[in-house]
């Protein structure tokens, strides 16, 4: 590990940050690690020091108010609680003044402004503590929002994160309990995280990509010409927040809404791997022709095909209460191998009794996800930070459909959405990837396979070995083995046939190849059933 060098300005605001920190929920950590004397605050005090560490950290300016915001989504290691409050933490800030700014925007844009636009106000509409952002018309008379970054902001995040940095690897050295949670790689993530969202460049990239794929939603164009890293431009949109108010002065106009919100977003994760993280009323807007506009994409979650289909598997178990499925898609998110948590397939079968198909209670999405991060948590399973932003992205679209319409059964109308994505993961597209995975795989296992076993039996006549045997449940070894011969074999040829099926299907059409095409393509089918069949039997 590189060796970290403070200043004394870096001296000069860590005193600052623990004296700002001290009298809040941070307390036992800083007295833990010897930074500060004394006791921690009792559990009597909790949710006041809860409110004064999320008040601290507004205090403490634009990067604690974003790393507030990331500890929001991490319930799986943070008392709900405290993941609750941090939830509401604002960065709305005074704004500076446009002097301050005009420099810098001129430098951006090649030009000042007022060369550039038709129209231009030098009065914000909105001021956060990252950007500003202020109106104007392009010359061909298109509204826009030109976003602006409030200047020095860089020098000021890439310090604080300097000490954040600091601390967690003061943490690593001297709290054994909490160096499980790998204080280090999570902050240096939160760096380049920050880092990122500072950079307007890649916030244009997000929103770019999400409106090509956007079909529910509606989200602004990009005006690449006057995007840099510290300025974007993009159409302006106008409309109404989807609040209470909109709901009850648009009655019939919220409830036609409120599955579009819930269906889209799930939509975005689903079956396009990328998302809107922060869906919340401030970020969506009722357009006049009423639709649902998306603004502010800073935050953008991505889920690799893989990862959606292990989100599926989640999903499919609520259907028939696969314990052991879900056990296993729990330690694989956590990177953890071996035996399971000792509570770990008790927690999931609790979960099943609450929130399966067949439990006869309606399912509130967020109160379910809440559960589910408390398994992990329970569990000292660790989530990645990719699924934590989807489940706090849906547990906010939820609370945004059920403000359009209270009445709304959201698991019923995002089902369309689920069924589209487990479909399309037997289009033979899908199926021929898998195929290819599947040989390459075990191409992998028999190039490597030789040389393995030839160094074992190498060891074992060296060593020598050493069988531990227990009795419970020896009985059922045998038909285990068996029953797992089967399935491997069975799977093998099934992805013969599907990977033949893929050939013949783009193969030359003349009437042999017909014949064929149909013969390879219904054994392929035969064999899948088979296959899922063998997979489904208990004997």
């Amino acid at each position: 590990m590189s060796p970290l060098t403070l200043s004394p300005n870096d001296y000069r605001r860590l005193a600052k940050v623990i004296h700002t920190l001290a009298p809040t929920a941070a307390r036992p950590v800083l007295v833990r690690l010897g930074l500060l004397r004394g006791a921690a605050s009792d559990e009597a005090n909790e949710g006041s020091a809860y409110e004064a560490f999320v008040a601290a950290l507004e205090a403490l300016g634009p990067t604690f108010v974003k790393l507030g915001q990331i500890m929001a989504t991490r319930s799986d290691l943070l008392p709900p609680e405290l993941t609750e409050r941090l939830g509401r933490l604002h960065d709305d800030v005074a704004p500076v003044p446009f002097d301050h700014l005009r420099e810098q925007l001129t430098i951006d844009l090649g030009a000042p402004p007022e060369e550039l636009f038709a129209e231009f106000s030098t009065t914000p509409i909105a001021a956060a503590s990252i950007a500003q952002v202020y109106a104007a018309r392009l010359m061909t008379g298109e509204d826009v929002v030109l976003k602006v970054r409030r200047p020095g902001i860089e020098a000021v995040m890439r310090a604080d994160l300097r000490l954040l940095l600091a601390a967690a690897r003061v943490i690593e050295r001297r709290a054994p309990a909490l160096r499980r949670h790998q204080p280090v790689r999570v902050v240096t993530e939160l760096s380049e995280a920050l880092l990122e969202e500072i950079d307007f460049r890649i916030e244009a990239r997000n929103q770019a990509e999400v409106r090509r794929r956007a079909t529910v939603f509606h989200v602004p164009l990009v005006h690449e010409r006057f995007t840099t890293e510290r300025t974007m431009v993009s159409a302006r949109v106008r409309g109404r927040s989807p609040n209470a108010a909109f709901r009850n002065e648009e009655p019939a106009l919220a409830r036609a809404l409120a599955p579009d919100a819930a269906r889209g977003l799930l939509g975005m994760i689903l079956l396009d791997g990328v998302f809107h993280a922060d869906p919340h009323p401030g970020n969506i807007l009722v357009t006049p022709d009423g639709r649902l506009a998306l603004l502010d994409f800073g935050s953008v979650g991505r889920l690799s095909a893989k990862r959606r289909e292990q989100v599926l598997v989640v999903l499919g178990s609520l259907v028939d209460a696969d314990v052991a499925a879900v056990s296993d898609v729990l330690m694989e998110w956590a990177g953890r191998s071996g035996p399971p948590p000792p509570g770990l397939e008790q927690g999931v079968e609790r979960f099943f009794l609450r929130y399966a198909a067949d439990s006869g209670r309606p399912i509130r999405l967020a109160e379910a996800i809440t559960e589910f991060i408390s398994i992990a948590r329970e569990n000292a399973l660790t989530l990645p930070p990719d699924l934590l932003l989807l489940m706090r992205a849906l547990g906010i679209a939820e609370g945004l459909a059920r403000t359009l319409d209270p009445d709304l059964d959201v698991v019923a109308a995002i089902a369309p959405v689920v069924l589209r994505a487990f479909a399309s993961r037997f289009a033979p597209k899908a199926l021929a990837t898998r195929a290819f995975r599947t040989f390459k795989e075990l191409d992998q296992i028999l190039a490597i396979g030789p040389e393995a076993i030839r160094r074992g039996i190498g060891r074992i006549s060296r060593e020598g070995i050493v069988i531990q045997v227990s009795s419970s449940d020896l009985a059922e070894l045998p038909r285990a083995v068996r029953r797992a011969a089967d399935t491997l074999s069975l799977g093998i040829v099934v992805a013969a046939l599907i990977v033949a099926a893929a050939v013949v299907i783009v193969a030359k059409d003349d009437q042999a190849a017909a014949v064929a095409r149909i013969a390879i393509v219904i054994l392929s089918g035969v064999g899948l059933a088979a296959f899922v069949s063998r997979l489904f039997r208990r004997d």
